[in-house]
Protein backbone atom coordinates (compact mmCIF):
# COMPACT_ATOMS: atom_id res chain seq x y z
CA UNK A 1 0.00 0.00 0.00
CA UNK A 2 3.01 2.48 0.81
CA UNK A 3 5.01 2.12 -3.04
CA UNK A 4 1.31 3.93 -4.34
CA UNK A 5 2.00 7.62 -5.18
CA UNK A 6 -1.54 8.47 -4.07
CA UNK A 7 -2.06 8.83 -0.20
CA UNK A 8 -4.98 6.09 0.70
CA UNK A 9 -6.67 9.06 2.66
CA UNK A 10 -7.78 10.52 -1.00
CA UNK A 11 -9.23 7.32 -1.55
CA UNK A 12 -11.34 7.97 1.43
CA UNK A 13 -12.16 11.29 0.66
CA UNK A 14 -13.58 9.90 -2.91
CA UNK A 15 -16.05 7.10 -0.91
CA UNK A 16 -17.05 9.98 1.84
CA UNK A 17 -17.94 12.14 -2.10
CA UNK A 18 -20.08 9.24 -2.56
CA UNK A 19 -21.62 8.74 0.71
CA UNK A 20 -22.41 12.43 0.76
CA UNK A 21 -24.07 12.36 -3.01
CA UNK A 22 -26.41 9.97 -1.13
CA UNK A 23 -27.12 11.96 1.64
CA UNK A 24 -28.15 14.79 0.76
CA UNK A 25 -28.97 14.00 -3.48
CA UNK A 26 -31.43 11.10 -2.16
CA UNK A 27 -32.30 12.93 1.94
CA UNK A 28 -33.00 16.22 1.12
CA UNK A 29 -32.35 18.01 -2.29
CA UNK A 30 -34.61 15.48 -3.51
CA UNK A 31 -37.50 16.46 -1.21
CA UNK A 32 -38.50 19.81 -3.18
CA UNK A 33 -39.58 17.94 -6.12
CA UNK A 34 -42.40 15.99 -4.12
CA UNK A 35 -43.91 18.63 -3.20
CA UNK A 36 -46.37 19.69 -5.86
CA UNK A 37 -46.70 15.81 -6.84
CA UNK A 38 -47.88 14.96 -3.17
CA UNK A 39 -50.00 18.42 -2.53
CA UNK A 40 -52.06 16.87 -5.76
CA UNK A 41 -52.24 13.51 -4.72
CA UNK A 42 -53.11 13.74 -1.22
CA UNK A 43 -54.44 17.52 -1.13
CA UNK A 44 -51.82 18.11 1.77
CA UNK A 45 -51.02 21.57 2.36
CA UNK A 46 -47.44 22.97 1.81
CA UNK A 47 -47.12 23.78 5.74
CA UNK A 48 -47.89 19.88 6.41
CA UNK A 49 -45.75 18.58 3.56
CA UNK A 50 -42.86 20.98 4.69
CA UNK A 51 -43.52 19.63 8.23
CA UNK A 52 -42.05 15.62 6.80
CA UNK A 53 -38.44 17.59 5.99
CA UNK A 54 -38.58 19.50 9.62
CA UNK A 55 -39.57 16.05 11.30
CA UNK A 56 -36.44 14.83 9.00
CA UNK A 57 -34.22 17.62 10.14
CA UNK A 58 -35.00 17.16 13.98
CA UNK A 59 -34.50 13.18 14.12
CA UNK A 60 -31.38 13.58 12.27
CA UNK A 61 -30.01 16.73 14.21
CA UNK A 62 -31.03 14.68 17.36
CA UNK A 63 -29.06 11.73 16.01
CA UNK A 64 -26.22 13.73 15.59
CA UNK A 65 -24.30 13.07 19.33
CA UNK A 66 -25.16 9.88 18.94
CA UNK A 67 -23.64 8.81 15.92
CA UNK A 68 -20.46 11.02 16.47
CA UNK A 69 -20.36 8.59 19.71
CA UNK A 70 -21.05 5.87 18.14
CA UNK A 71 -18.52 6.40 15.20
CA UNK A 72 -15.54 7.03 18.52
CA UNK A 73 -16.56 4.08 19.82
CA UNK A 74 -17.31 1.21 16.83
CA UNK A 75 -15.60 2.87 13.89
CA UNK A 76 -17.19 4.29 10.87
CA UNK A 77 -17.43 1.26 8.23
CA UNK A 78 -20.05 -0.60 11.01
CA UNK A 79 -21.62 2.52 11.66
CA UNK A 80 -22.22 3.29 8.04
CA UNK A 81 -22.95 -0.20 6.73
CA UNK A 82 -25.85 -0.56 8.85
CA UNK A 83 -26.93 3.30 8.09
CA UNK A 84 -26.60 2.26 4.59
CA UNK A 85 -28.72 -1.24 4.49
CA UNK A 86 -31.45 0.84 6.94
CA UNK A 87 -31.64 3.82 4.63
CA UNK A 88 -32.61 1.89 1.27
CA UNK A 89 -35.24 -0.15 3.02
CA UNK A 90 -36.75 3.09 4.50
CA UNK A 91 -37.02 5.07 0.75
CA UNK A 92 -38.72 1.63 -0.22
CA UNK A 93 -41.29 2.14 2.26
CA UNK A 94 -42.07 6.05 1.36
CA UNK A 95 -43.35 4.41 -1.99
CA UNK A 96 -46.66 3.19 -0.05
CA UNK A 97 -47.32 5.72 1.59
CA UNK A 98 -51.49 6.52 2.17
CA UNK A 99 -51.78 8.55 4.74
CA UNK A 100 -49.66 11.84 6.45
CA UNK A 101 -49.05 10.86 9.57
CA UNK A 102 -47.02 7.27 7.67
CA UNK A 103 -45.15 9.58 5.71
CA UNK A 104 -44.22 11.55 8.79
CA UNK A 105 -43.06 8.57 10.55
CA UNK A 106 -41.17 6.85 7.66
CA UNK A 107 -39.22 10.05 7.20
CA UNK A 108 -38.38 10.08 10.65
CA UNK A 109 -36.39 6.35 10.58
CA UNK A 110 -35.08 7.35 7.26
CA UNK A 111 -33.38 10.51 9.43
CA UNK A 112 -32.07 8.06 11.79
CA UNK A 113 -30.57 6.16 8.94
CA UNK A 114 -29.00 8.77 6.90
CA UNK A 115 -27.40 10.55 9.66
CA UNK A 116 -25.22 7.09 9.54
CA UNK A 117 -23.72 8.19 6.25
CA UNK A 118 -23.86 11.54 6.46
CA UNK A 119 -21.92 15.07 7.51
CA UNK A 120 -21.24 13.42 11.14
CA UNK A 121 -19.63 10.51 10.43
CA UNK A 122 -17.51 11.68 7.16
CA UNK A 123 -16.21 14.60 9.28
CA UNK A 124 -14.84 12.43 11.67
CA UNK A 125 -13.67 10.02 9.41
CA UNK A 126 -11.81 12.72 7.62
CA UNK A 127 -10.43 14.54 10.74
CA UNK A 128 -8.45 10.95 11.31
CA UNK A 129 -7.02 10.83 8.16
CA UNK A 130 -6.00 14.37 7.81
CA UNK A 131 -4.57 17.35 9.31
CA UNK A 132 -2.73 20.06 7.34
CA UNK A 133 -5.17 19.53 4.08
CA UNK A 134 -8.13 18.86 6.86
CA UNK A 135 -10.35 22.14 5.40
CA UNK A 136 -9.58 21.24 1.39
CA UNK A 137 -10.20 17.21 2.23
CA UNK A 138 -13.60 17.40 3.77
CA UNK A 139 -14.83 20.32 1.10
CA UNK A 140 -13.77 17.96 -1.54
CA UNK A 141 -15.69 15.41 0.05
CA UNK A 142 -18.70 17.31 0.94
CA UNK A 143 -18.99 18.26 -2.65
CA UNK A 144 -20.70 14.83 -2.87
CA UNK A 145 -23.74 17.03 -1.61
CA UNK A 146 -24.01 19.18 -4.24
CA UNK A 147 -23.43 16.76 -7.09
CA UNK A 148 -26.10 14.66 -5.13
CA UNK A 149 -28.18 17.69 -6.09
CA UNK A 150 -26.84 18.75 -9.23
CA UNK A 151 -27.30 15.02 -10.37
CA UNK A 152 -30.31 13.86 -8.56
CA UNK A 153 -32.42 16.56 -8.49
CA UNK A 154 -33.25 16.82 -12.65
CA UNK A 155 -33.00 12.75 -12.59
CA UNK A 156 -36.22 12.73 -10.03
CA UNK A 157 -37.73 15.45 -11.94
CA UNK A 158 -37.83 13.40 -14.58
CA UNK A 159 -38.70 10.17 -13.04
CA UNK A 160 -41.63 11.71 -11.29
CA UNK A 161 -42.83 13.36 -14.45
CA UNK A 162 -43.04 9.86 -16.65
CA UNK A 163 -43.33 7.54 -13.95
CA UNK A 164 -44.92 9.15 -10.84
CA UNK A 165 -43.20 9.89 -7.42
CA UNK A 166 -43.57 6.19 -5.92
CA UNK A 167 -41.51 5.04 -8.44
CA UNK A 168 -38.18 7.56 -7.98
CA UNK A 169 -38.25 6.71 -4.08
CA UNK A 170 -38.23 2.83 -5.37
CA UNK A 171 -35.33 4.18 -7.21
CA UNK A 172 -33.94 5.92 -4.61
CA UNK A 173 -33.71 3.00 -2.44
CA UNK A 174 -32.45 0.24 -4.50
CA UNK A 175 -29.87 2.82 -5.56
CA UNK A 176 -28.20 3.67 -2.26
CA UNK A 177 -28.14 -0.45 -1.57
CA UNK A 178 -26.09 -0.52 -4.96
CA UNK A 179 -23.62 2.22 -4.40
CA UNK A 180 -23.30 2.68 -0.66
CA UNK A 181 -22.63 -0.68 0.77
CA UNK A 182 -20.02 -1.66 -1.67
CA UNK A 183 -17.84 1.49 -1.02
CA UNK A 184 -18.21 1.04 2.60
CA UNK A 185 -16.90 -2.77 2.47
CA UNK A 186 -14.15 -2.07 0.16
CA UNK A 187 -12.68 1.34 1.12
CA UNK A 188 -13.92 2.64 3.95
CA UNK A 189 -11.23 2.28 6.98
CA UNK A 190 -11.03 4.43 9.76
CA UNK A 191 -7.71 5.95 10.06
CA UNK A 192 -4.50 5.84 8.98
CA UNK A 193 -2.55 3.48 11.34
CA UNK A 194 -5.04 0.50 9.83
CA UNK A 195 -2.98 0.94 6.62
CA UNK A 196 0.69 1.94 8.95
CA UNK A 197 0.07 5.31 8.01
CA UNK A 198 0.20 8.68 9.52
CA UNK A 199 -2.02 11.77 8.80
CA UNK A 200 -2.04 13.70 5.50
CA UNK A 201 0.54 10.86 4.47
CA UNK A 202 3.56 12.12 6.25
CA UNK A 203 6.11 9.77 7.11
CA UNK A 204 4.03 6.83 5.18
CA UNK A 205 7.63 4.86 4.28
CA UNK A 206 8.69 4.80 8.23
CA UNK A 207 5.95 4.06 9.27
CA UNK A 208 5.91 0.63 8.87
CA UNK A 209 8.90 0.53 10.60
CA UNK A 210 8.52 2.61 14.09
CA UNK A 211 5.37 1.72 16.17
CA UNK A 212 4.84 5.29 16.47
CA UNK A 213 4.51 6.00 13.27
CA UNK A 214 1.54 3.88 13.20
CA UNK A 215 -0.63 6.21 15.65
CA UNK A 216 -2.44 8.69 13.39
CA UNK A 217 -0.05 12.47 13.53
CA UNK A 218 -3.26 14.32 14.33
CA UNK A 219 -3.19 16.43 17.35
CA UNK A 220 -4.92 15.17 19.76
CA UNK A 221 -4.95 18.14 22.13
CA UNK A 222 -8.03 20.29 22.86
CA UNK A 223 -11.37 21.27 24.29
CA UNK A 224 -12.98 17.96 26.57
CA UNK A 225 -17.15 18.22 25.72
CA UNK A 226 -17.91 19.55 29.12
CA UNK A 227 -15.48 22.73 29.00
CA UNK A 228 -16.75 23.58 25.31
CA UNK A 229 -19.82 23.52 26.65
CA UNK A 230 -19.35 25.87 28.91
CA UNK A 231 -18.06 28.60 26.81
CA UNK A 232 -19.73 31.07 25.21
CA UNK A 233 -17.19 30.85 21.90
CA UNK A 234 -19.34 27.28 21.33
CA UNK A 235 -22.66 28.79 21.84
CA UNK A 236 -21.59 31.51 19.42
CA UNK A 237 -20.51 29.20 16.93
CA UNK A 238 -23.95 27.08 17.75
CA UNK A 239 -26.13 30.20 17.07
CA UNK A 240 -24.47 30.86 13.84
CA UNK A 241 -24.99 27.48 12.81
CA UNK A 242 -28.10 27.31 13.83
CA UNK A 243 -29.42 30.95 11.79
CA UNK A 244 -28.07 30.02 8.83
CA UNK A 245 -28.99 26.46 7.87
CA UNK A 246 -32.53 28.09 9.34
CA UNK A 247 -32.75 30.55 6.35
CA UNK A 248 -30.41 28.06 3.90
CA UNK A 249 -32.86 25.95 4.42
CA UNK A 250 -35.97 28.19 4.53
CA UNK A 251 -35.10 29.29 0.72
CA UNK A 252 -33.93 25.75 -0.66
CA UNK A 253 -36.56 23.37 0.45
CA UNK A 254 -39.16 25.64 -1.31
CA UNK A 255 -37.18 26.44 -3.91
CA UNK A 256 -38.75 24.68 -6.77
CA UNK A 257 -42.56 25.71 -5.74
CA UNK A 258 -41.27 29.26 -5.57
CA UNK A 259 -39.78 29.76 -8.70
CA UNK A 260 -42.91 27.52 -10.15
CA UNK A 261 -45.00 30.40 -8.25
CA UNK A 262 -42.89 32.92 -9.93
CA UNK A 263 -44.24 31.97 -13.79
CA UNK A 264 -41.27 29.31 -14.37
CA UNK A 265 -42.05 26.08 -15.33
CA UNK A 266 -41.48 22.83 -13.22
CA UNK A 267 -38.50 21.59 -15.86
CA UNK A 268 -36.77 24.86 -15.62
CA UNK A 269 -37.17 24.88 -11.84
CA UNK A 270 -36.18 21.51 -11.29
CA UNK A 271 -33.20 22.59 -13.55
CA UNK A 272 -32.59 25.22 -11.45
CA UNK A 273 -32.56 23.17 -8.22
CA UNK A 274 -29.91 21.47 -9.94
CA UNK A 275 -27.79 23.88 -10.89
CA UNK A 276 -27.82 25.42 -7.47
CA UNK A 277 -26.60 22.12 -5.58
CA UNK A 278 -24.30 21.65 -8.22
CA UNK A 279 -22.41 25.22 -7.88
CA UNK A 280 -22.54 24.42 -4.14
CA UNK A 281 -20.18 21.91 -5.24
CA UNK A 282 -17.53 24.43 -6.20
CA UNK A 283 -18.32 26.60 -3.06
CA UNK A 284 -17.43 23.36 -0.97
CA UNK A 285 -14.21 23.50 -2.96
CA UNK A 286 -13.62 26.91 -2.28
CA UNK A 287 -14.55 27.58 1.24
CA UNK A 288 -12.52 24.59 2.58
CA UNK A 289 -9.52 26.08 0.34
CA UNK A 290 -10.83 29.56 1.89
CA UNK A 291 -10.45 28.28 5.72
CA UNK A 292 -6.83 27.59 5.24
CA UNK A 293 -5.56 30.95 3.82
CA UNK A 294 -7.94 33.40 5.47
CA UNK A 295 -9.17 34.13 8.80
CA UNK A 296 -12.29 32.06 9.76
CA UNK A 297 -14.53 34.63 10.42
CA UNK A 298 -14.26 36.14 7.25
CA UNK A 299 -14.69 33.00 5.50
CA UNK A 300 -17.79 32.75 7.21
CA UNK A 301 -19.05 36.50 6.78
CA UNK A 302 -18.30 36.21 3.14
CA UNK A 303 -20.50 32.56 3.61
CA UNK A 304 -23.33 34.36 4.66
CA UNK A 305 -23.34 37.55 3.95
CA UNK A 306 -22.92 36.22 -0.48
CA UNK A 307 -26.33 33.75 0.73
CA UNK A 308 -28.32 36.89 2.06
CA UNK A 309 -27.43 38.92 -1.06
CA UNK A 310 -28.92 35.84 -3.26
CA UNK A 311 -32.22 35.84 -0.82
CA UNK A 312 -32.53 39.53 -1.61
CA UNK A 313 -32.29 38.89 -5.65
CA UNK A 314 -34.51 35.83 -5.09
CA UNK A 315 -37.68 38.37 -3.49
CA UNK A 316 -36.95 40.90 -6.29
CA UNK A 317 -37.09 38.02 -8.87
CA UNK A 318 -39.01 39.24 -12.12
CA UNK A 319 -36.66 37.79 -15.13
CA UNK A 320 -34.84 34.64 -16.16
CA UNK A 321 -31.60 36.54 -16.12
CA UNK A 322 -32.69 37.38 -11.90
CA UNK A 323 -33.43 33.83 -11.52
CA UNK A 324 -29.86 32.66 -12.90
CA UNK A 325 -27.85 34.97 -10.90
CA UNK A 326 -29.89 33.93 -7.48
CA UNK A 327 -28.87 30.63 -8.79
CA UNK A 328 -24.99 31.22 -8.97
CA UNK A 329 -24.89 33.56 -6.05
CA UNK A 330 -26.42 31.46 -3.31
CA UNK A 331 -25.41 27.99 -4.66
CA UNK A 332 -21.92 29.02 -4.49
CA UNK A 333 -22.34 30.45 -0.98
CA UNK A 334 -24.58 27.43 0.46
CA UNK A 335 -21.69 25.27 -0.51
CA UNK A 336 -19.96 27.24 2.17
CA UNK A 337 -22.10 26.00 5.46
CA UNK A 338 -21.87 22.53 5.96
CA UNK A 339 -17.96 22.47 4.83
CA UNK A 340 -17.22 25.18 7.41
CA UNK A 341 -19.39 23.55 10.44
CA UNK A 342 -16.68 20.72 11.50
CA UNK A 343 -13.97 22.83 10.35
CA UNK A 344 -15.07 25.55 13.05
CA UNK A 345 -15.60 22.55 15.42
CA UNK A 346 -11.49 21.35 14.69
CA UNK A 347 -10.47 25.18 14.81
CA UNK A 348 -12.37 26.37 17.68
CA UNK A 349 -12.15 22.84 19.91
CA UNK A 350 -9.45 20.92 18.38
CA UNK A 351 -10.11 16.84 17.81
CA UNK A 352 -10.17 16.08 21.52
CA UNK A 353 -14.33 15.47 21.63
CA UNK A 354 -14.12 16.22 17.87
CA UNK A 355 -17.22 14.05 17.15
CA UNK A 356 -19.37 14.58 20.57
CA UNK A 357 -19.08 18.52 19.44
CA UNK A 358 -19.76 18.12 15.96
CA UNK A 359 -22.89 16.03 16.83
CA UNK A 360 -24.30 18.43 19.15
CA UNK A 361 -23.63 21.31 16.12
CA UNK A 362 -24.80 19.04 13.93
CA UNK A 363 -28.23 18.82 16.16
CA UNK A 364 -28.20 22.42 16.54
CA UNK A 365 -27.57 22.97 12.69
CA UNK A 366 -30.35 20.65 11.78
CA UNK A 367 -33.07 22.33 13.97
CA UNK A 368 -32.42 24.73 12.42
CA UNK A 369 -32.85 23.98 9.19
CA UNK A 370 -36.10 21.91 10.56
CA UNK A 371 -37.61 25.59 11.88
CA UNK A 372 -37.36 27.13 8.77
CA UNK A 373 -38.20 24.30 6.43
CA UNK A 374 -41.69 24.87 8.43
CA UNK A 375 -41.63 28.38 9.04
CA UNK A 376 -41.52 28.72 5.17
CA UNK A 377 -44.50 26.50 4.38
CA UNK A 378 -46.63 28.15 7.19
CA UNK A 379 -46.09 31.94 6.02
CA UNK A 380 -46.91 30.81 2.87
CA UNK A 381 -50.12 29.18 3.83
CA UNK A 382 -51.07 32.33 6.07
CA UNK A 383 -50.28 35.08 3.60
CA UNK A 384 -50.04 33.66 0.05
CA UNK A 385 -46.82 34.27 -1.03
CA UNK A 386 -43.11 33.65 0.43
CA UNK A 387 -41.74 37.23 0.45
CA UNK A 388 -41.87 37.99 4.60
CA UNK A 389 -40.38 34.58 5.00
CA UNK A 390 -37.37 35.61 2.61
CA UNK A 391 -36.86 39.47 4.21
CA UNK A 392 -36.94 37.41 7.38
CA UNK A 393 -33.72 35.06 6.58
CA UNK A 394 -31.88 37.70 5.46
CA UNK A 395 -31.93 39.33 9.06
CA UNK A 396 -31.03 36.04 10.37
CA UNK A 397 -27.47 35.25 8.37
CA UNK A 398 -27.15 38.94 9.15
CA UNK A 399 -27.54 38.04 13.00
CA UNK A 400 -25.48 34.99 12.11
CA UNK A 401 -22.69 37.20 11.04
CA UNK A 402 -22.71 38.92 14.17
CA UNK A 403 -22.75 35.84 16.04
CA UNK A 404 -19.18 34.68 14.50
CA UNK A 405 -17.45 37.79 15.74
CA UNK A 406 -18.99 37.49 19.39
CA UNK A 407 -17.44 33.88 19.34
CA UNK A 408 -13.64 35.34 20.44
CA UNK A 409 -10.27 33.29 19.64
CA UNK A 410 -9.48 30.01 20.06
CA UNK A 411 -8.54 28.78 23.58
CA UNK A 412 -6.08 25.76 23.72
CA UNK A 413 -7.40 22.73 25.52
CA UNK A 414 -10.95 24.36 26.80
CA UNK A 415 -8.78 26.80 29.59
CA UNK A 416 -11.69 29.04 30.62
Amino acid sequence: MQKTTIFYGWWIVAACFVLCFLFAGAGFYSFSIFIKPLENEFGWDRAAISLTMSIHFIIGGLMGPCVGKLTQTFGPKKVMTLAAIGSGACFLLVSLTRSLWYFYIIYAFLALMLCGIGVVPVSSLLANWFNKRRGTATGTALVGISAGGLLLAPLLGSITTRFGWKASYIFLGLMVWVIALPVIKFVIKGNPAELGMSADGDNRETAVNKAEDRVPKNDPTGWQSCAALRSRTFWCIAASFFLAPMAQLGVLQHQVPLIIDSGVSQATAATALGLTAGIGGLGKLSFGRFSEIMPFRYVVTLCFGLQALAVFVLVNLNSMAMLWLYVAIFGFAMGGVVVLLPLAVGHFFGLASFGVLLGILWMINAIGGAIGTYASGLIYDYTGAYQYALYFFIAAYLVGISSIFLAGKPIPDGRL
